[in-house]
């Protein structure tokens, strides 16, 4: 009977180490897919930052140009906007001084709020990931402790052979059992990775 359980025991413990090994591997790459993201997400954040505050200094510019009547200069800086821009600038409303509105800069038309609004996207989807990661760590974990408890049915199915003692043996070999029982249980539940 001992010979059975210590099989058996051989056979899960064997079982939770690749499993453990499967989601370990599994929340690292979560892990790597998520950093990825965030600093893709972070990379459009800034870039949309830069866009909207070079077109915030020009429009400024700009509209300092066309209200010192410094035509020149006022076409000069309209040259350099980006197209999106120009194209509301040239049919922007104009104010009481009869100088065209600034664009409503956190507008969803307004351009840059396509990158604001992919890099949100991409966090979030990082923000998936490193959910999925924990996850991935947890049950990582889970395997870890159930070959503890496979371990520790291997050391009871061991050390009862080496009792004379009829009854200290059925103590160990029933502990083992019950352990060994309760240990294919937890592991029957345990969600599976095959990588």
């Amino acid at each position: 009977m001992l010979a059975v359980v210590a099989a058996v025991a051989t056979l899960a413990f064997a079982w939770t180490g690749f499993q453990s090994a499967q989601w370990v591997r599994e929340r690292f790459s979560r892990s790597d897919e998520a950093a990825a993201l965030s600093e893709q997400a972070l990379e459009l954040a800034a870039e949309a930052d830069r866009i909207q505050e070079r077109d915030e200094i020009l429009y400024l510019e700009w509209r300092l140009a066309l209200a010192a009547q410094d035509d020149e200069t006022a076409e000069v800086i309209f040259g350099l906007f980006r197209p999106p821009v120009q194209a509301y600038l040239d049919d922007a409303p104009v104010d009481e001084a009869g100088l065209p509105v600034a664009p409503d800069f956190d507008d969803p038309n307004y351009v840059v709020m396509v990158e604001r609004n992919e890099a949100k996207q991409l966090d979030e989807e990082s923000q998936e990931q490193r959910a999925l990661s924990r996850a991935a760590s947890a049950r990582a974990a889970r395997f870890g402790g159930l070959g503890v408890v496979f371990a520790a049915v291997l050391a009871a199915a061991g050390i009862a052979g080496r009792f004379d003692d009829l009854r200290m043996r059925r103590i160990l070999t029933v502990s083992a059992m019950v352990m060994l029982a309760i240990g294919i249980v937890l592991l029957i539940g345990s969600p599976m990775n095959f990588g």
